[in-house]
């Protein structure tokens, strides 16, 4: 059986290495009207109904942008951020002229605090649809948590000049306070210098360690207050997500506020975050000097390890497990194969939204199968969906890093994103390997993308 799947994994690279990078793909009728369908499930609230419908939209059209950022919409909604971040990224890689793509990329990282790339994201939302303010607020706020001040000054003065909306107001004070904070702390090294008196005498200074880029440089007790009450009120809504985002800021913007802490330690909780949650709450414990406090936080870490003993030590992500451990029946695992069998027929016919279907199904039966992922990411390739790609490819590398084909595809998908430096790196690190299941062909045809990318 090992030997058939080590053949059917060489015909999918030469599938990977062939795939051509074209224009937006046009939705046919059945991908239109699944994309309908999805939109209105979304709209509904029925977020997993909506998710079916966007594959479905995906399987009738491969690379439909719009049905990309639709699940992705979807997914974030049902709190899988990173397969909604993928999802997104897919989207604009399909079509980079799709704005709320971009818009939704930007969102979708910020929220989980990769404001590096929210940055990118809004700056290419902006730059497609430049009469949104809310583009310019994302902006804004992302290159203030990344520490870019300047460009933060200037894109939320061009969201106060752009937002005229009066049920908007109240996130144009937070920019002119957003403003007057960052300028403040611009002006204290200029107004330091002016004060320090100056010498001949040579001397050797030790630069001040590096301020952490997402905490202030000293504590905003207004801000954090401001933000803990947005997080009570989504709390209440039972907004579970929203409220730890919340809190989190209130948390940024005050360090040692205790009650921010807490609640922070309360949401994360709610959500099956125990480990989380219990640092929090261990942060509580040494800042406070109530002893009626303290005693609560320890109360609730006792409570969140018992959740956590009695859930086999929380999720095997949170344990820094290998996914899919754990036992298979050999009926299953039968199952797993015979779907991936399938897989790689579609594929080599190049049915990949087909191809899809089915290695999904494989891997929710098998989630260890290493050239189950590889030959996913071939699939995802196939339908332009390259940021998804690289997340399978690095995952097989994760499961078994002896393999060489993983390197390959994810200098592939790189070169799809345009991602030029990394995918030369995988190319050559192709070339270079002497792994069992590396292809002379390939090695051969790495090297000549190498050339072409210098």
């Amino acid at each position: 059986m090992a030997k058939l799947f080590h053949k059917s994994m060489i015909s999918l690279l030469v599938v990977v290495s062939s795939v051509a990078f074209a224009a937006p793909a046009v939705p046919s009728a059945a991908a239109k009207a699944a994309f309908e369908r999805g939109e209105k499930a979304l709209e509904g609230g029925t977020y997993d109904a909506a998710v079916k419908a966007y594959e479905d939209a995906l399987k009738a059209t491969p690379g439909y942008a719009a049905a990309m950022n639709g699940m992705g919409s979807a997914l974030f909604k049902l709190n899988k951020r990173e397969e909604a971040i993928a999802q997104f990224k897919a989207a604009t890689e399909a079509d980079p002229g799709l704005k709320l793509a971009w818009f939704n990329l930007g969102f979708s990282s910020r929220k989980t605090q990769d404001f590096a790339t929210a940055a990118k994201a809004y700056e290419k939302y902006t730059a497609l649809d430049a009469t949104d303010p809310d583009g310019f607020y994302g902006l804004a706020e992302s290159y203030k948590q990344s520490s870019q001040p300047e460009k933060a000054i200037s894109a939320y003065e061009t969201y106060i000049k752009k937002e005229t909306r009066p049920t908007e107001q109240k996130y144009v004070d937070r920019a002119k306070e957003s403003i007057a904070q960052l300028k403040a702390a611009a002006a204290k090294p200029a107004e330091t210098a002016k004060t320090t008196p100056t010498t001949t005498t040579t001397t050797t200074t030790t630069p001040p360690p590096a301020a952490k880029p997402d905490l202030p440089s000293q504590p905003l007790p207004s801000l954090s207050a401001r933000k803990m009450k947005e997080g009570e009120d989504f709390m209440a809504e039972k907004k579970y997500r929203e409220a730890s985002f919340s809190f989190q800021d209130a948390v940024n913007a005050d360090p040692n506020n205790v009650e921010a802490l807490f609640k922070l330690g309360n949401s994360y909780a709610v959500l099956g975050y125990y480990s989380q949650a219990i640092e929090k709450w261990n942060q509580v414990s040494s800042l406070t000097q109530d002893p009626s406090v303290k005693k609560s936080a320890q109360d609730n870490i006792s409570r969140a390890q018992q959740k956590l003993a009695s859930s086999g030590g929380g999720s095997p992500q949170e344990a820094g497990k290998q996914p899919g451990t754990g036992p298979i029946a050999d009926t299953t695992r039968q199952q797993a194969r015979q779907y991936y069998e399938q897989a790689v027929q579609l594929i080599n016919q190049r049915k990949f939204g087909e191809a899809l279907s089915s290695l999904n199904d494989c891997l929710k039966l098998e989630p260890a199968l290493s050239v189950g992922y590889i030959a996913r990411g071939s699939t995802l390739i196939g339908l332009r969906r390259f940021a998804e790609a690289a997340i399978d490819y690095q995952y097989a590398l994760k499961l078994d890093s002896n393999l060489s084909s993983p390197l390959y595809g994810l200098a592939e998908a790189y070169r799809g994103m345009n991602r030029v430096d990394d995918a030369r790196t995988y190319y050559q690190r192709y070339v270079s390997s002497a792994a069992t299941d590396v292809r002379p062909e390939l090695q051969s045809d790495a090297r000549s993308k190498l050339d072409q990318l210098r």
